[in-house]
């Protein structure tokens, strides 16, 4: 019987400590099909953010799931990341696909810069720091005009071509996208089975007992950061090769690093399978609401959009990754 209900669980429910459950392999497969069926351009739109956000909110979760880093600056990684391929590109000829691994290390640097400085502050005051790290790099790229383009921002040539990561068909950017979002999970899933990830658990639940087990709780935090900054500078990166464009007053706005914590919240935090189910509940409905509402009711798909959200954490505590379980753990009782 105990048997028969673990192998039912194993169907049914997300698994932690590394292990990955029928469930979440068929969420994946049916990416890949997704990405792969003719779609409509609208539809190929929803699921290239789709799968980018997913990706991002889980970099994100890295640092405020597992390392309890709650970080509202994870935007300045994001435009980082996007402005350093796309500089490297237009002022030195170097292309994205190498760009787009400096900018991660960049990124990474300035993550694990920003844990050490703010290595002591804790709760709020972190939080703070964080949003104020990334409205300092915000201003700085509206002001260094000669390196960002300043306000008016920066345009990638639209010239088609491997080697320029611009690519004719969206199709190819869904896929470049589903790559991305199975890459980042994929490293969200050894962690999470991983020493180093009940490391990240123990530095995040205590501190002090993690001190006195042995662990480096500075240390910890600050690779934590590292890592999901540099996972989000890659995420910023492919965002500037698929719009072609950097605003800085969207790529470095705290409206995208709550985006980011939104999403990682809503599915599951402190889980790899629940950024990406926040991110496909959220990222469609977002869309859908403002593409067919939007214009016919100037607010109301915010609203109805809020309801939702509004909702989900009222009534899904550990968001959906947790309803799923409790769902799931209930039938299997029975």
């Amino acid at each position: 019987m105990r048997e028969s209900l673990s192998a039912r669980s194993f169907l049914v429910l997300p698994q932690r400590g590394g292990r990955v459950s029928i469930f979440e392999i068929a969420i994946f497969a049916g990416c890949f099909v997704f990405a792969t069926v003719g779609l409509s351009q609208n539809f190929q739109d929803i699921a290239v953010l789709s799968f980018l956000w997913a990706g991002l909110a889980l970099a994100w979760n890295i640092a405020g799931g597992f390392a309890g880093l709650i970080s509202f600056g994870h935007a300045a990684f994001f435009g980082i990341g996007a402005y350093t391929s796309t500089i490297l590109f237009l002022h030195f000829g170097l292309s994205p696909w190498v760009g787009i691994w400096c900018g991660g290390l960049l990124t990474a640097g300035f993550g694990a810069l920003l844990a050490i400085i703010c290595a002591r502050l804790r709760g709020p005051f972190f939080i703070l720091s964080t949003l104020a790290a990334a409205e300092v790099v915000r201003i700085a790229a509206l002001n260094w005009a000669s390196l960002t383009g300043g306000p008016e921002g920066l345009s990638i040539p639209p010239a088609a071509g491997m080697a320029n990561m611009v690519f004719m068909s969206k199709t190819a950017y869904v896929i470049m996208m589903s790559v991305f979002l199975v890459a980042v999970y994929a490293v969200t899933k050894s962690l999470e089975g991983s020493r180093y990830g009940y490391y990240l658990y123990s530095v995040r639940d205590d501190v002090d007992a993690a001190s006195a087990a042995g662990v480096n709780p500075s240390l910890v935090r600050t690779s934590a950061m590292a890592l999901s900054a540099g996972l989000t500078g890659i995420g910023g990166s492919l965002f500037a090769q698929y719009f072609l464009y950097l605003d800085p007053t969207f790529i470095i706005s705290p409206d995208l690093s709550f985006q980011f914590a939104l999403l990682a919240a809503v599915g599951g935090l402190g889980t790899a399978i629940g950024p990406v189910l926040g991110s496909f509940l959220i990222t469609p409905m977002s869309e859908l609401l403002r593409s067919y509402l939007g214009y016919q009711v100037a607010g109301l798909h915010l609203v109805i959009y809020s309801a939702l959200l509004i909702v989900v954490v009222l009534y899904f505590p550990g968001g959906i990754a947790g309803a799923l379980t409790r769902i799931a753990g209930g039938r299997a009782k029975l």
